[in-house]
């Protein structure tokens, strides 16, 4: 016998249930929920008011929400405050905490499918990461942030010292509690903290000049003694076919990124903001396949760059590199045939 709880409508035709989207959830005592879920309209509640901006119904007709739970309980409340402190809008949610296992569990699926088969950690500092920790797949270790792991961040001695780190393997790179995380393992857990402790400066000041490079200081115009970024150049991620993607600098203007691309540019829009340019007639000339976007295939070389307002392409910011880094992270093969038949998407020419 299964038993569950349901509301239930006299002579109803149709239940016209509602997309939702679960923005957050706010998991309270037994004791509170208890409270709440027998006076939902009659108090205001911080839990709601704090949550405003989460919830409310886009242009699509679905309903974003918060979902209310209590400990020990095995049910919710879906609540759509529409920018009330109470449940003006509330739907029950039966075995709920069965729902937010399995969402988990997809999750944590979801998550190992981001391995990076076969890098090590070297092979990543091919690409510049900023601010980053270094966490062990089989141990919680201490972690120190790392303000930037590139190629030439270890002078020829730290690489010789640190080699065990850096032939880690990488299992995936990931968004955590701490920003963003590398996950590695063979290695000593205790010596990836080292290592993390040492490039954040932990270390004698002997032994950070020998394994750390040091880099020059910028040089600084004569007449205001400030930085003077080139505002002819912006920062994009180029990505090659079967290459880790990587940060460059790049003229912006027109014939330096045809001559990047090898011949007109289109552009995909990824986000507002984030486009894509690659060269469309790359595909009719049969040449080697690239990365997958959506149901298309992108060919040959492409760099993704930020766009502003008039449509003129500006560097991409920190959080858009790491962002784009990790979904193009891993190189892809594609067949003649795959490139053949695969649909094109809608360009913008240039």
């Amino acid at each position: 016998m299964l038993t569950t709880k349901g509301i239930f409508h006299r002579k109803i035709n149709d239940f016209e249930p509602k997309t939702c989207v679960i923005e957050k959830v706010i998991s309270l005592t037994a004791q509170d929920y208890d409270a709440f879920s027998q006076n939902m309209i009659m108090d205001e509640y911080d839990f709601i008011k704090d949550t405003q901006d989460m919830q409310y119904t886009d242009e699509n007709g679905i309903y974003h929400c918060i979902l209310v739970t209590g400990e020990e309980r095995n049910d919710g409340i879906l609540v759509l405050g529409k920018g009330y402190d109470y449940a003006r809008y509330a739907a029950f949610m039966p075995n709920v905490s069965d729902f937010l296992a399995a969402a988990m569990e997809q999750e944590q699926s979801t998550e190992k499918k981001t391995t990076v088969p076969g890098f090590k950690l070297k092979d990543l500092m091919a690409v510049p990461q900023e601010d980053i920790h270094l966490v062990h797949s089989d141990e919680d270790i201490e972690l120190a942030t790392i303000s930037e792991l590139k190629n030439t961040t270890l002078t020829d001695a730290g690489r010789k010292e640190w080699a065990d780190i850096l032939n880690a393997d990488v299992h995936r790179l990931f968004s955590g509690a701490y920003g963003l995380q590398i996950e590695v393992s063979g290695v000593n857990p205790q010596r990836l903290s080292d290592f993390s402790y040492m490039l954040a400066g932990y270390c004698s000041a002997e032994d950070f000049k020998k394994w750390v490079t040091q880099e020059p200081e910028a040089a600084l115009d004569d007449n205001d003694n400030e930085l003077q970024p080139d505002h002819h150049k912006i920062k994009v991620l180029m990505v090659e076919p079967k290459k880790l993607p990587y940060i460059a600098e790049i003229d912006n203007n027109l014939n330096s990124q045809q001559k990047i691309i090898g011949g007109k540019l289109e552009e995909v829009c990824l986000e507002p903001g984030v486009v894509l340019i690659c060269n469309k007639e790359d595909k009719l000339i049969k040449l080697e396949g690239n990365r997958a976007i959506g149901n298309d295939i992108i060919v040959d070389n492409f760099f993704i760059a930020g766009v502003n307002e008039e449509g003129n392409f500006i560097s991409l910011t920190r959080e858009q590199i790491q962002e784009y880094m990790q979904k193009f992270l891993t190189p892809e093969s594609f067949t003649k045939e795959q490139i053949d038949e695969i649909s094109g998407i809608t360009f913008k020419l240039f």
